[in-house]
């Protein structure tokens, strides 16, 4: 759950603990880019069974088990092309809708906070663009302005400076009452399904509440829309009785953007929609929310600082660093031909896995090969 930069500082420090006091390092993790770059053998286990066990080398290139298989293909670091078929529409968006209003337009927005007396500068002169139907990604580490960009941009917060506007409707200066019918269609999906959905509700009611806040259609109609918008995410009618506590992690989350999904909203803003799920969960959520985009034309914002979760599903990034957006482009652009030094330090901070095709397992310490000898 942290930055890739944080990350990495964190491995490498206890890489050289390893290396400075001799001492045997264990890594549990299901992030199999991490485990290709730093161990030297693995276990995979499932339901509490060993799938397959080994050095890290013949794990990677070539797993003998069906699971290990399957968590190879769902790391974003390692299968960084994995959607491109689902994501091709949007790239034709870009080439396309020139000279056409985007989706999303943010103009020089500036938002400043007082904490204990002092001015503090949460966004700076920010501004971006969405064309419809394509993925953009705001990514960056803590504290660099994502949460309060997205808070804006949804009308949670309101900007000191600059405009905001939704599909050609302004959100800058009004009043929360005016803003309902502009988050009729402009909707968000949490971080954490653990905590965002209530956990006395019952499936149906959590999906259904946004259009009984809107009294949209008749009970009947609402009814059916419920469960379209089950049905859109992958879930069936039987789970429409249960609490969240009966959910596992990924069906929670598929709850989450069904309720999002309901309204039929145009723009869907997704906050590290997938930080507390598993990699093979996150997989068939990324895979959920591209089929709906390919299928429906919808338009996301995507905040994450999982690098390579972005490259698999964005079409453009703005790269946000202390309140300011100091590189924008197109996921090639961003992540191929990167400019400023802090987003080539936030690309070399992903673990590439790369290393664990042709790992030279770490030679054991001196003092325990001349043991072994005096042995």
């Amino acid at each position: 759950a942290l930055d890739v930069t944080i990350q990495k500082r964190i491995l490498d420090l206890l890489s050289k603990l390893q290396h400075e006091l001799e001492i045997s390092l264990l890594l549990i993790t299901h992030d199999l880019a991490i485990a290709a770059e730093r161990a030297d053998s693995l276990v995979v286990l499932k339901d509490g069974v060993v799938q397959e066990a080994g050095s890290t080398a013949s794990v990677f290139s070539a797993p003998t088990s069906a699971y290990a298989r399957k968590l190879h293909a769902d790391v974003p670091a390692l299968n960084p092309d994995r959607y491109c078929a689902l994501r091709d529409p949007g790239f034709r968006f870009l080439g396309t809708k020139a000279g056409k209003a985007p989706k999303i337009e943010v103009s020089g927005v500036t938002k400043t906070f007082t904490v204990d007396g002092k001015i503090l500068t949460a966004v700076n002169d920010v501004s971006f663009a969405v064309p419809a139907g394509t993925t953009h990604a705001l990514v960056g580490e803590s504290g660099s302005g994502k949460t309060t960009a997205i808070r804006l941009l949804l009308g949670l917060e309101q900007p000191d400076t600059g405009n905001i506007a939704v599909a050609g409707e302004q959100l800058a200066g009004r009043s929360p009452e005016s803003l309902r019918a502009v988050w009729r269609h402009l909707q968000l999906v949490y971080q954490n399904p653990f905590t965002s959905l209530d956990p006395t509700w019952k499936v149906e009611q959590l999906v259904r509440e946004p259009l009984d806040r809107f009294k949209i259609g008749t009970s009947e109609e609402r009814s059916a829309r419920v469960r379209e918008a089950l049905e859109n995410v992958g879930l069936g009618e039987h789970l429409l009785l249960r609490k969240p506590e009966a959910l596992s992690g990924g069906q929670r989350q598929r709850v989450a953007i069904a309720r999002s999904l309901v309204l039929k909203p145009d723009v869907i803003v997704l906050d590290e929609p997938t930080s507390a799920l598993d990699v093979s969960v996150q997989a068939d959520i990324v895979e959920v929310l591209l089929s709906l985009q390919a299928r429906l034309g919808l338009t996301y914002v995507f905040v994450s600082h999982d690098l390579a979760l972005v490259r698999q599903l964005a079409h453009t990034v703005s790269v946000m660093q202390r309140g300011r957006i100091v590189e924008h482009g197109t996921v090639t652009d961003i992540f191929e031909r990167p400019r400023e030094p802090y987003t080539r330090s936030l690309l070399e901070s992903i673990p590439s896995g790369a290393a664990g095709i042709a790992r030279v397992p770490n030679p054991r310490p001196q003092r325990f090969v001349n043991e072994e000898k005096i042995a």
